[in-house]
């Protein structure tokens, strides 16, 4: 069913679109926010998403009903996806692109893509000129659920995965769930992880679909209910998200070629099993998300890196204060808290967590 998700954050309100088919809608609902008779919008894709959507979307645009006299200038720049291009570099080749292009700050940024491209786009816009109107249209589910509700677009550096970051609200973000059919089942399977992980944060009853393995029957609300979720939590809840930094540092260990999906999906399992050994959780908390992840044929341990491979790559990276690491745990289904970890001891963390 459509629903609409109104975000309240302490700067401004955005609505989050979610329904099939809502792509074929795009310039209206961008029209919608244009406050004068020319538009400037510019669409950031990657190569795979510009052959599937970006001429619907560009002929879109032009077709729809717009008031009498209206000019809309449509740009179009196509990035690299991969997760190690998210940096930098492609940045900075983005905002001399925009301005190449003589786009002026009233320009809209539609990022149309997954989570790579979303969040790229996301800091460009940022950046350019102070600060222009961003459009998200997520058409991966990972980034349906990952970018939608949390207003911060994040960069990769040397020393780990997202270390770079800043808060920049959307105007708008569009999820078509119709663009779920186009998804490799790699792809579909991240999604999967991180529906799982806020599914563990936001309590049974999201949690009880990914138990009985009925992910594929309740997409849509699983989509809805995630958004929901993380649209109404404080920042200080987003802080402890299960498995989060142990899955990045995990990817970011292999170079990004572990999918980010089964790398999440690991730190989760490594972070719910630790969560008992540690007396922070019950087992039967920590197994009820062990066998949730089996049910959705995600794993649950790493066995390509050690525990002190996993450990030394969490201490470069950040939430360090002082001598200790702060990783969020589980304490039960609903409830999950950070932690701070002695950095001599982390290491003994993640292998309680690895298990047998």
């Amino acid at each position: 069913m459509p629903a609409n998700v109104k975000v309240n954050s302490s700067v401004t309100t955005y609505n989050i679109r979610i329904r099939q088919g809502i792509i074929e809608r795009l310039g209206v609902e961008i029209l919608r926010l244009c406050e004068d008779m020319y538009c400037e919008v510019l669409i950031i894709t990657d190569e795979k998403v510009s052959g599937l959507y970006l001429q619907q979307v560009i002929t879109n645009f032009q077709n729809c009903p717009k008031p009498k006299g209206m000019k809309i200038r449509i740009c179009e720049l196509l990035i690299d996806s991969n997760e190690e291009a998210k940096n930098f570099t492609t940045v900075t080749q983005l905002l001399e692109d925009m301005a190449d292009l003589g786009l002026s700050g009233k320009c809209f940024v539609v990022a149309l893509g997954g989570g790579v491209v979303c969040e790229t786009a996301g800091f460009a816009a940022g950046c350019y000129m102070g600060g222009v109107k961003l459009v998200l249209v997520p058409t991966t589910l990972a980034a349906m659920i990952e970018t939608s509700a949390w207003g911060s677009a994040f960069l990769n550096l040397s020393s780990g995965k997202n270390l770079a970051g800043m808060s920049f609200n959307p105007s708008l973000v569009i999820c078509d769930t119709e663009c779920l059919k186009t998804l490799s089942p790699k792809e579909y399977k991240s999604g999967i992880a991180e529906a799982l992980k806020t599914s563990v944060m936001s309590g049974e009853e999201l949690f009880r679909i990914f138990e009985r393995g009925e992910v594929q029957n309740n997409i849509n609300s699983i989509i809805e209910g995630c958004i929901r979720y993380r649209a109404e939590v404080s920042v200080e809840i987003r802080r402890k998200c299960l498995g989060y930094a142990i899955g990045n540092a995990i990817e970011s260990l292999s170079g990004y070629v572990v999918q980010h999906g089964n790398a999440l999906a690991q730190g989760i399992g490594i972070t719910a099993r630790a969560s008992a050994k540690m007396n922070w959780c019950s087992k039967e908390t920590s197994d009820r998300i062990i066998n949730a992840l089996a049910a959705n044929n995600l794993p649950s341990t790493c066995r390509k890196f050690t525990a002190g491979e996993i450990s030394q790559a969490l201490l470069n990276g950040r939430r360090i204060s002082g001598s200790t690491f702060e990783l969020a745990v589980v304490t039960e289904i609903g409830h999950c808290e950070s932690k701070n970890i002695n950095a001599d001891k982390l290491e003994d963390v993640i292998l309680s967590g690895i298990g047998a």
